[in-house]
Protein backbone atom coordinates (compact mmCIF):
# COMPACT_ATOMS: atom_id res chain seq x y z
CA UNK A 1 0.00 0.00 0.00
CA UNK A 2 1.20 3.48 -1.20
CA UNK A 3 2.01 6.02 2.07
CA UNK A 4 1.58 9.69 1.44
CA UNK A 5 2.94 12.02 3.71
CA UNK A 6 0.64 15.33 3.43
CA UNK A 7 2.47 18.54 5.08
CA UNK A 8 0.49 21.72 6.03
CA UNK A 9 3.54 24.03 6.24
CA UNK A 10 4.03 26.47 8.98
CA UNK A 11 1.61 29.67 8.92
CA UNK A 12 1.58 32.34 11.56
CA UNK A 13 -0.83 32.34 14.54
CA UNK A 14 -1.21 36.04 14.15
CA UNK A 15 -3.62 34.96 11.26
CA UNK A 16 -5.91 32.53 13.31
CA UNK A 17 -5.04 29.75 11.65
CA UNK A 18 -7.73 26.64 11.73
CA UNK A 19 -7.43 23.03 11.06
CA UNK A 20 -6.24 22.49 7.35
CA UNK A 21 -9.58 21.66 6.07
CA UNK A 22 -7.90 20.97 2.16
CA UNK A 23 -5.86 18.72 3.20
CA UNK A 24 -8.13 16.89 5.66
CA UNK A 25 -10.72 16.95 3.06
CA UNK A 26 -7.45 15.11 0.70
CA UNK A 27 -6.77 12.99 3.22
CA UNK A 28 -10.37 11.50 3.31
CA UNK A 29 -11.18 11.17 -0.11
CA UNK A 30 -7.35 9.11 -0.32
CA UNK A 31 -7.61 6.86 2.52
CA UNK A 32 -11.17 5.73 0.75
CA UNK A 33 -9.40 4.89 -2.47
CA UNK A 34 -7.29 2.62 -0.26
CA UNK A 35 -3.80 4.99 0.36
CA UNK A 36 -2.27 4.95 4.12
CA UNK A 37 -2.12 8.98 4.75
CA UNK A 38 -0.90 10.52 7.76
CA UNK A 39 -0.86 14.60 7.85
CA UNK A 40 2.18 16.52 9.59
CA UNK A 41 0.55 19.31 10.67
CA UNK A 42 3.52 21.90 11.53
CA UNK A 43 1.54 24.72 12.55
CA UNK A 44 0.70 23.36 15.73
CA UNK A 45 4.08 20.58 15.67
CA UNK A 46 6.92 22.75 15.84
CA UNK A 47 8.88 21.61 12.55
CA UNK A 48 12.89 20.56 12.88
CA UNK A 49 15.38 18.62 10.83
CA UNK A 50 14.77 15.65 13.75
CA UNK A 51 10.90 15.92 12.90
CA UNK A 52 11.85 15.16 9.80
CA UNK A 53 14.27 12.30 10.71
CA UNK A 54 11.35 10.73 13.03
CA UNK A 55 8.33 10.73 10.44
CA UNK A 56 10.53 9.37 7.79
CA UNK A 57 11.93 6.39 10.25
CA UNK A 58 8.47 5.91 12.03
CA UNK A 59 6.26 6.22 8.80
CA UNK A 60 8.23 5.59 6.01
CA UNK A 61 6.22 7.34 3.01
CA UNK A 62 6.78 6.56 -0.30
CA UNK A 63 5.13 10.29 -1.31
CA UNK A 64 5.57 13.37 0.72
CA UNK A 65 3.46 16.35 -0.84
CA UNK A 66 2.77 19.43 0.26
CA UNK A 67 0.04 22.52 0.25
CA UNK A 68 0.79 25.60 0.15
CA UNK A 69 -0.68 29.19 -0.21
CA UNK A 70 1.73 32.48 -1.86
CA UNK A 71 3.13 33.32 2.11
CA UNK A 72 4.49 29.96 2.90
CA UNK A 73 5.46 28.55 -0.03
CA UNK A 74 9.05 29.27 0.62
CA UNK A 75 8.09 26.68 3.32
CA UNK A 76 6.77 23.91 2.00
CA UNK A 77 9.40 23.66 -0.81
CA UNK A 78 11.92 23.99 1.91
CA UNK A 79 10.06 21.14 4.04
CA UNK A 80 10.10 19.04 0.56
CA UNK A 81 13.52 19.70 0.13
CA UNK A 82 14.72 18.86 3.98
CA UNK A 83 12.68 15.44 3.41
CA UNK A 84 14.27 14.66 0.37
CA UNK A 85 17.60 14.85 1.13
CA UNK A 86 17.34 12.71 4.44
CA UNK A 87 15.23 10.12 1.54
CA UNK A 88 16.74 10.99 -1.92
CA UNK A 89 13.77 7.99 -3.25
CA UNK A 90 10.99 9.76 -1.89
CA UNK A 91 9.01 11.52 -4.41
CA UNK A 92 7.33 14.83 -3.73
CA UNK A 93 3.91 16.89 -4.86
CA UNK A 94 2.64 20.36 -4.36
CA UNK A 95 0.00 21.46 -4.44
CA UNK A 96 -2.48 24.18 -3.36
CA UNK A 97 -3.53 27.79 -5.08
CA UNK A 98 -0.27 29.49 -5.13
CA UNK A 99 1.46 25.81 -6.60
CA UNK A 100 -1.57 25.77 -9.04
CA UNK A 101 -0.73 29.39 -10.85
CA UNK A 102 2.73 29.07 -10.48
CA UNK A 103 3.39 25.79 -11.44
CA UNK A 104 6.11 26.54 -13.56
CA UNK A 105 7.96 28.15 -10.68
CA UNK A 106 7.15 25.44 -8.94
CA UNK A 107 8.94 22.91 -11.02
CA UNK A 108 12.45 25.00 -11.35
CA UNK A 109 13.17 23.44 -7.76
CA UNK A 110 15.16 20.36 -8.85
CA UNK A 111 13.36 18.61 -5.94
CA UNK A 112 9.79 18.97 -6.78
CA UNK A 113 8.50 16.23 -8.88
CA UNK A 114 4.83 16.98 -9.64
CA UNK A 115 2.42 19.89 -9.06
CA UNK A 116 -1.32 19.16 -8.79
CA UNK A 117 -3.32 22.07 -10.09
CA UNK A 118 -7.01 23.23 -8.67
CA UNK A 119 -9.27 20.27 -6.44
CA UNK A 120 -6.75 17.57 -6.02
CA UNK A 121 -9.24 14.73 -5.07
CA UNK A 122 -9.50 12.72 -7.90
CA UNK A 123 -5.92 14.02 -9.69
CA UNK A 124 -4.11 13.02 -6.61
CA UNK A 125 -5.23 9.38 -6.57
CA UNK A 126 -4.66 9.09 -10.09
CA UNK A 127 -1.26 10.18 -9.89
CA UNK A 128 -0.28 7.39 -6.90
CA UNK A 129 -2.44 4.83 -8.17
CA UNK A 130 0.32 5.71 -11.92
CA UNK A 131 3.45 6.36 -9.25
CA UNK A 132 2.70 2.83 -7.51
CA UNK A 133 2.51 0.77 -10.99
CA UNK A 134 5.06 2.30 -12.34
CA UNK A 135 2.74 3.86 -15.11
CA UNK A 136 2.78 7.01 -17.07
CA UNK A 137 1.71 10.24 -15.81
CA UNK A 138 1.07 11.77 -19.48
CA UNK A 139 -2.95 10.87 -19.65
CA UNK A 140 -3.54 12.65 -16.18
CA UNK A 141 -5.32 15.89 -15.74
CA UNK A 142 -4.32 18.31 -13.71
CA UNK A 143 -0.65 17.95 -13.23
CA UNK A 144 2.36 19.61 -14.08
CA UNK A 145 5.79 17.82 -14.42
CA UNK A 146 8.94 17.70 -15.88
CA UNK A 147 10.21 15.53 -18.95
CA UNK A 148 13.06 15.61 -20.41
CA UNK A 149 14.02 18.99 -19.74
CA UNK A 150 11.32 20.41 -20.16
CA UNK A 151 7.94 21.41 -18.02
CA UNK A 152 4.80 19.35 -19.07
CA UNK A 153 1.30 20.64 -18.21
CA UNK A 154 -1.28 18.29 -18.63
CA UNK A 155 -4.69 19.58 -19.23
CA UNK A 156 -6.78 20.92 -16.40
CA UNK A 157 -9.39 18.75 -14.57
CA UNK A 158 -12.94 19.69 -14.49
CA UNK A 159 -14.46 20.31 -11.63
CA UNK A 160 -15.62 17.42 -9.41
CA UNK A 161 -19.45 17.51 -10.64
CA UNK A 162 -21.03 16.08 -7.64
CA UNK A 163 -19.23 16.90 -4.25
CA UNK A 164 -21.42 14.58 -2.67
CA UNK A 165 -19.43 11.66 -3.56
CA UNK A 166 -16.51 13.12 -1.59
CA UNK A 167 -16.63 11.87 2.40
CA UNK A 168 -15.91 13.97 5.20
CA UNK A 169 -12.82 15.53 5.85
CA UNK A 170 -10.53 13.11 8.17
CA UNK A 171 -10.25 15.50 10.71
CA UNK A 172 -8.94 12.83 13.42
CA UNK A 173 -5.58 12.99 11.62
CA UNK A 174 -4.95 16.46 12.84
CA UNK A 175 -4.62 17.39 16.76
CA UNK A 176 -7.52 19.47 16.55
CA UNK A 177 -6.98 19.88 20.85
CA UNK A 178 -4.02 22.36 20.09
CA UNK A 179 -6.71 24.34 18.17
CA UNK A 180 -9.04 24.58 21.08
CA UNK A 181 -6.70 25.16 23.04
CA UNK A 182 -5.89 28.57 21.18
CA UNK A 183 -9.68 29.25 20.67
CA UNK A 184 -9.07 28.82 17.20
CA UNK A 185 -12.97 27.91 15.38
CA UNK A 186 -12.78 24.89 13.51
CA UNK A 187 -14.38 25.37 9.76
CA UNK A 188 -16.68 23.50 7.59
CA UNK A 189 -17.60 24.15 3.43
CA UNK A 190 -21.12 23.87 2.41
CA UNK A 191 -20.24 24.30 -1.47
CA UNK A 192 -17.54 25.39 -3.31
CA UNK A 193 -17.29 27.93 -6.23
CA UNK A 194 -17.80 31.67 -6.52
CA UNK A 195 -19.50 33.05 -9.45
CA UNK A 196 -18.18 36.79 -8.70
CA UNK A 197 -14.97 37.65 -10.38
CA UNK A 198 -13.29 39.82 -8.11
CA UNK A 199 -9.17 41.14 -8.78
CA UNK A 200 -7.74 40.26 -6.31
CA UNK A 201 -8.51 36.92 -5.73
CA UNK A 202 -8.07 33.39 -6.85
CA UNK A 203 -10.93 31.75 -5.97
CA UNK A 204 -13.33 31.67 -9.07
CA UNK A 205 -10.26 30.43 -10.90
CA UNK A 206 -9.31 27.05 -8.27
CA UNK A 207 -12.92 26.13 -6.91
CA UNK A 208 -14.76 27.34 -10.60
CA UNK A 209 -17.46 30.09 -11.38
CA UNK A 210 -20.24 27.54 -10.98
CA UNK A 211 -21.34 26.62 -7.24
CA UNK A 212 -21.32 23.30 -6.55
CA UNK A 213 -23.50 22.40 -3.37
CA UNK A 214 -23.39 19.48 -0.89
CA UNK A 215 -26.68 18.34 0.12
CA UNK A 216 -28.36 20.03 2.97
CA UNK A 217 -28.89 16.93 5.52
CA UNK A 218 -25.00 16.27 4.84
CA UNK A 219 -24.44 19.77 5.84
CA UNK A 220 -26.52 19.57 8.61
CA UNK A 221 -24.93 16.48 9.71
CA UNK A 222 -21.44 17.70 9.87
CA UNK A 223 -22.46 20.73 11.69
CA UNK A 224 -23.85 18.35 14.49
CA UNK A 225 -20.74 16.48 14.39
CA UNK A 226 -18.46 19.72 14.69
CA UNK A 227 -21.16 21.06 17.35
CA UNK A 228 -19.43 17.79 19.35
CA UNK A 229 -16.10 18.67 19.39
CA UNK A 230 -15.49 21.62 22.15
CA UNK A 231 -14.70 24.56 19.72
CA UNK A 232 -16.15 27.96 20.48
CA UNK A 233 -17.04 28.68 17.19
CA UNK A 234 -18.10 27.23 13.83
CA UNK A 235 -16.81 28.65 10.53
CA UNK A 236 -18.59 28.30 7.61
CA UNK A 237 -16.08 29.49 4.82
CA UNK A 238 -17.61 29.00 2.26
CA UNK A 239 -16.74 32.09 -0.44
CA UNK A 240 -20.54 32.70 -0.61
CA UNK A 241 -22.74 30.90 2.25
CA UNK A 242 -25.38 33.27 1.62
CA UNK A 243 -25.92 33.49 -1.80
CA UNK A 244 -28.50 30.56 -2.58
CA UNK A 245 -31.32 31.85 -0.07
CA UNK A 246 -33.41 29.12 0.04
CA UNK A 247 -30.90 26.42 0.68
CA UNK A 248 -29.40 28.70 3.12
CA UNK A 249 -32.52 29.12 5.34
CA UNK A 250 -32.94 24.69 4.91
CA UNK A 251 -29.59 24.82 6.54
CA UNK A 252 -30.48 26.81 9.44
CA UNK A 253 -34.18 25.42 9.75
CA UNK A 254 -32.02 21.89 9.93
CA UNK A 255 -30.16 23.09 12.76
CA UNK A 256 -33.12 24.65 14.89
CA UNK A 257 -34.93 21.28 13.67
CA UNK A 258 -32.18 18.93 15.42
CA UNK A 259 -31.80 21.34 18.67
CA UNK A 260 -27.99 22.22 18.10
CA UNK A 261 -27.20 24.84 20.43
CA UNK A 262 -23.97 26.42 19.14
CA UNK A 263 -22.59 29.49 17.75
CA UNK A 264 -20.82 29.92 14.16
CA UNK A 265 -20.13 32.26 11.77
CA UNK A 266 -20.00 32.68 8.13
CA UNK A 267 -18.54 35.22 4.96
CA UNK A 268 -20.64 36.77 3.13
CA UNK A 269 -21.53 39.70 0.36
CA UNK A 270 -23.55 42.37 1.19
CA UNK A 271 -25.82 42.28 -1.55
CA UNK A 272 -26.90 38.55 -0.62
CA UNK A 273 -28.55 39.26 3.20
CA UNK A 274 -32.00 40.09 3.88
CA UNK A 275 -33.39 40.15 6.82
CA UNK A 276 -35.51 37.28 6.92
CA UNK A 277 -32.70 35.21 5.83
CA UNK A 278 -30.29 36.63 8.63
CA UNK A 279 -33.47 36.65 11.56
CA UNK A 280 -33.29 32.86 10.37
CA UNK A 281 -29.73 32.44 10.70
CA UNK A 282 -29.15 34.18 14.16
CA UNK A 283 -32.15 31.86 15.13
CA UNK A 284 -29.97 28.69 14.05
CA UNK A 285 -26.84 30.08 16.35
CA UNK A 286 -25.14 32.79 13.65
CA UNK A 287 -23.27 35.31 15.78
CA UNK A 288 -20.96 37.18 13.18
CA UNK A 289 -20.84 37.42 9.58
CA UNK A 290 -17.90 38.67 8.02
CA UNK A 291 -18.00 40.81 4.50
CA UNK A 292 -15.40 41.68 2.38
CA UNK A 293 -16.15 45.76 1.99
CA UNK A 294 -12.74 46.30 0.37
CA UNK A 295 -13.18 50.06 0.40
CA UNK A 296 -14.87 53.30 0.91
CA UNK A 297 -14.54 54.67 -2.45
CA UNK A 298 -16.99 54.03 -5.12
CA UNK A 299 -14.74 53.80 -8.11
CA UNK A 300 -12.47 51.32 -6.75
CA UNK A 301 -15.41 49.07 -5.88
CA UNK A 302 -16.44 49.45 -9.22
CA UNK A 303 -12.76 49.25 -10.86
CA UNK A 304 -11.86 45.52 -9.00
CA UNK A 305 -15.18 44.28 -10.12
CA UNK A 306 -16.67 43.82 -6.73
CA UNK A 307 -20.11 44.69 -7.80
CA UNK A 308 -21.69 46.55 -4.82
CA UNK A 309 -22.27 49.54 -3.49
CA UNK A 310 -21.14 51.53 -0.01
CA UNK A 311 -25.73 51.96 0.24
CA UNK A 312 -25.81 47.93 0.92
CA UNK A 313 -22.74 47.85 2.76
CA UNK A 314 -24.79 50.30 5.02
CA UNK A 315 -27.67 48.26 4.81
CA UNK A 316 -26.46 44.94 4.97
CA UNK A 317 -24.65 46.60 8.46
CA UNK A 318 -27.80 47.68 9.60
CA UNK A 319 -30.12 44.16 8.73
CA UNK A 320 -27.25 42.03 10.74
CA UNK A 321 -27.60 44.83 14.19
CA UNK A 322 -31.30 44.40 13.06
CA UNK A 323 -30.71 40.71 13.74
CA UNK A 324 -28.99 40.11 16.66
CA UNK A 325 -26.25 39.47 13.87
CA UNK A 326 -22.44 41.05 14.62
CA UNK A 327 -21.30 42.07 11.03
CA UNK A 328 -17.83 42.57 10.53
CA UNK A 329 -15.56 44.17 8.04
CA UNK A 330 -12.47 43.71 6.12
CA UNK A 331 -10.70 46.16 3.73
CA UNK A 332 -8.11 45.99 1.22
CA UNK A 333 -5.44 48.99 0.89
CA UNK A 334 -3.02 49.48 -2.02
CA UNK A 335 -6.16 48.45 -4.29
CA UNK A 336 -5.58 49.90 -7.77
CA UNK A 337 -6.49 54.08 -8.33
CA UNK A 338 -5.50 53.91 -4.18
CA UNK A 339 -4.59 57.14 -2.96
CA UNK A 340 -4.19 59.15 0.47
CA UNK A 341 -7.63 60.51 -0.28
CA UNK A 342 -8.82 57.26 -0.86
CA UNK A 343 -7.39 55.48 2.15
CA UNK A 344 -8.98 58.44 4.54
CA UNK A 345 -12.20 57.61 2.86
CA UNK A 346 -11.64 54.17 3.55
CA UNK A 347 -11.11 54.21 7.21
CA UNK A 348 -13.74 57.40 7.24
CA UNK A 349 -16.36 54.85 6.23
CA UNK A 350 -15.12 52.39 8.24
CA UNK A 351 -15.53 54.85 11.13
CA UNK A 352 -19.01 55.21 9.66
CA UNK A 353 -19.86 51.81 9.96
CA UNK A 354 -19.35 51.76 13.27
CA UNK A 355 -18.93 47.92 13.09
CA UNK A 356 -15.49 46.00 14.09
CA UNK A 357 -13.23 45.87 11.21
CA UNK A 358 -9.26 45.07 9.95
CA UNK A 359 -7.67 45.15 6.72
CA UNK A 360 -5.22 43.66 4.75
CA UNK A 361 -2.51 45.53 1.82
CA UNK A 362 -2.71 43.89 -1.87
CA UNK A 363 -0.77 41.67 -2.03
CA UNK A 364 -1.17 40.41 -6.37
CA UNK A 365 -1.20 36.68 -5.57
CA UNK A 366 -0.11 34.35 -8.93
CA UNK A 367 -3.38 33.59 -10.37
CA UNK A 368 -5.13 36.75 -9.64
CA UNK A 369 -6.49 39.22 -12.42
CA UNK A 370 -4.76 42.33 -10.78
CA UNK A 371 -1.20 40.19 -11.27
CA UNK A 372 -1.72 39.14 -14.95
CA UNK A 373 -2.48 42.87 -15.87
CA UNK A 374 -1.26 45.00 -13.35
CA UNK A 375 0.05 47.17 -15.80
CA UNK A 376 -3.64 47.69 -17.26
CA UNK A 377 -4.28 48.61 -13.28
CA UNK A 378 -1.51 50.87 -12.89
CA UNK A 379 0.13 48.37 -10.22
CA UNK A 380 4.26 47.96 -9.90
CA UNK A 381 4.77 44.75 -8.72
CA UNK A 382 8.24 45.57 -6.20
CA UNK A 383 9.08 41.82 -5.34
CA UNK A 384 8.56 38.14 -5.90
CA UNK A 385 9.75 37.26 -3.08
CA UNK A 386 7.20 35.42 -1.40
CA UNK A 387 7.67 35.86 2.41
CA UNK A 388 6.77 38.86 1.88
CA UNK A 389 3.22 38.24 0.29
CA UNK A 390 1.66 38.01 3.96
CA UNK A 391 -1.07 40.63 3.32
CA UNK A 392 0.28 43.08 6.18
CA UNK A 393 2.79 44.92 4.55
CA UNK A 394 3.35 46.30 0.70
CA UNK A 395 4.20 44.36 -2.61
CA UNK A 396 3.36 46.37 -4.91
CA UNK A 397 2.52 50.46 -5.66
CA UNK A 398 -0.78 52.31 -7.18
CA UNK A 399 1.15 55.03 -8.16
CA UNK A 400 -0.88 57.43 -6.38
CA UNK A 401 0.24 56.51 -2.68
CA UNK A 402 3.40 54.88 -2.00
CA UNK A 403 4.47 51.93 -0.33
CA UNK A 404 6.47 53.40 2.35
CA UNK A 405 2.85 55.21 3.30
CA UNK A 406 0.36 52.48 3.01
CA UNK A 407 2.85 50.58 5.35
CA UNK A 408 3.00 53.17 7.89
CA UNK A 409 -0.42 53.54 8.24
CA UNK A 410 -0.95 49.91 8.71
CA UNK A 411 2.02 49.85 11.36
CA UNK A 412 -0.02 52.71 13.03
CA UNK A 413 -2.98 51.59 12.90
CA UNK A 414 -1.72 47.60 14.62
CA UNK A 415 0.17 49.37 17.35
CA UNK A 416 -3.18 51.29 18.33
CA UNK A 417 -4.77 47.93 18.47
CA UNK A 418 -1.67 46.25 20.21
CA UNK A 419 -1.82 49.28 22.84
CA UNK A 420 -5.49 48.73 23.36
CA UNK A 421 -4.87 45.23 24.36
CA UNK A 422 -2.09 46.29 26.75
CA UNK A 423 -3.84 48.79 28.70
CA UNK A 424 -6.39 46.48 28.84
CA UNK A 425 -4.53 43.54 30.67
CA UNK A 426 -2.52 46.39 32.98
CA UNK A 427 -6.05 47.26 34.13
CA UNK A 428 -6.69 44.01 34.62
CA UNK A 429 -3.56 42.92 36.59
CA UNK A 430 -4.25 45.74 38.50
CA UNK A 431 -7.59 44.51 39.31
CA UNK A 432 -9.14 47.97 37.84
CA UNK A 433 -12.87 46.95 36.60
CA UNK A 434 -13.34 45.66 32.98
CA UNK A 435 -16.69 45.39 31.07
CA UNK A 436 -17.35 42.17 29.59
CA UNK A 437 -16.12 42.30 26.93
CA UNK A 438 -12.89 43.99 27.73
CA UNK A 439 -12.84 40.56 30.20
CA UNK A 440 -13.07 38.58 27.45
CA UNK A 441 -10.52 40.49 25.40
CA UNK A 442 -8.30 40.15 27.85
CA UNK A 443 -9.06 36.99 29.07
CA UNK A 444 -8.41 34.95 25.24
CA UNK A 445 -5.69 36.97 24.43
CA UNK A 446 -3.51 35.36 28.01
CA UNK A 447 -4.89 31.92 26.94
CA UNK A 448 -3.98 32.36 23.51
CA UNK A 449 0.02 33.05 24.29
CA UNK A 450 -0.10 30.59 27.31
CA UNK A 451 -1.18 27.99 24.76
CA UNK A 452 1.09 28.67 22.34
CA UNK A 453 3.85 28.71 24.26
CA UNK A 454 3.01 25.15 25.44
CA UNK A 455 2.44 23.71 21.39
CA UNK A 456 5.81 25.64 20.04
CA UNK A 457 8.17 25.11 23.46
CA UNK A 458 6.46 21.48 23.49
CA UNK A 459 6.03 21.57 27.63
CA UNK A 460 3.32 19.45 27.92
CA UNK A 461 5.45 16.09 26.06
CA UNK A 462 8.46 17.23 28.18
CA UNK A 463 6.72 16.83 31.69
CA UNK A 464 6.66 13.97 33.77
CA UNK A 465 6.09 13.88 37.91
CA UNK A 466 5.21 11.18 40.51
CA UNK A 467 3.49 13.35 43.05
CA UNK A 468 0.23 12.97 44.36
CA UNK A 469 -0.87 16.29 43.18
CA UNK A 470 0.12 15.96 39.55
CA UNK A 471 -2.23 18.88 38.33
CA UNK A 472 -0.58 20.87 40.56
CA UNK A 473 3.17 20.10 39.86
CA UNK A 474 2.93 19.78 35.83
CA UNK A 475 0.90 23.73 36.55
CA UNK A 476 4.20 24.45 38.95
CA UNK A 477 6.56 23.20 36.09
CA UNK A 478 4.99 25.31 33.58
CA UNK A 479 5.08 28.67 35.31
CA UNK A 480 8.62 27.67 35.93
CA UNK A 481 9.28 27.04 31.92
CA UNK A 482 7.28 30.57 30.75
CA UNK A 483 7.82 32.81 33.79
CA UNK A 484 4.33 33.14 33.97
CA UNK A 485 1.97 33.87 36.76
CA UNK A 486 1.81 30.51 38.97
CA UNK A 487 -2.06 31.79 39.86
CA UNK A 488 -2.69 32.57 35.28
CA UNK A 489 -0.97 29.19 34.83
CA UNK A 490 -3.16 26.75 37.35
CA UNK A 491 -6.06 28.13 35.74
CA UNK A 492 -4.98 27.89 32.08
CA UNK A 493 -3.95 24.42 33.26
CA UNK A 494 -7.61 23.50 34.79
CA UNK A 495 -9.36 25.19 31.15
CA UNK A 496 -7.05 22.71 28.84
CA UNK A 497 -7.60 19.98 31.45
CA UNK A 498 -11.23 20.55 31.72
CA UNK A 499 -11.61 21.35 27.76
CA UNK A 500 -9.70 17.92 27.64
CA UNK A 501 -7.60 19.38 24.86
CA UNK A 502 -4.69 17.74 27.42
CA UNK A 503 -5.23 15.11 29.29
CA UNK A 504 -3.27 13.11 32.16
CA UNK A 505 -1.32 9.57 31.83
CA UNK A 506 -0.80 7.30 34.96
CA UNK A 507 1.88 5.22 33.74
CA UNK A 508 2.28 3.11 37.34
CA UNK A 509 2.46 6.14 39.72
CA UNK A 510 4.53 8.55 36.82
CA UNK A 511 2.15 10.59 35.84
CA UNK A 512 2.95 12.63 31.98
CA UNK A 513 0.17 14.87 30.29
CA UNK A 514 -0.63 14.59 26.22
CA UNK A 515 -2.30 16.72 24.23
CA UNK A 516 -5.67 14.28 23.33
Amino acid sequence: MTRLLLINPPYPFEECPAPPFGLMSLAAYLIREGFDVRIEDYIVEPYSAERVRQVLSEFRPHIAGSTAVTMNVKKALAILEDFRAVNPELVTLIGGPHATFDAEGMLSHSHIDYVIRGEGEITTAELLTAIESGRSAESIKGISYRKNGRVIHNDNRPFIENINTLPYPARDLVKISKYRALNFPVNMMTSRGCPHSCIFCVGHRMVGNRVRYFDVNRVVDEFEMLSRLGFNQINIVDDLFTSHKKRCMEICDGIIARGINHTWSAFARVDTVHEDLLEKMSDAGCRNLCFGIESGNQEILDRIKKRTTLDTCRSAAALCRKSGIEPMASYILGLPGETEETVRKTFAFAEEMGIPYAFHILAPFPGTEVRIKSAEYGISILTDDWDMYDANRSVCGTGGISPEKVNSIADEFYLKINNSIETLRVKNKNSEPLNEMQKEIVTGFESFNFSRRLITEKLVEKFSGDSSSPEIDFALYIARATGMDKSTTINEVSRLLRLQCIVQNDLNGLYTYSWK
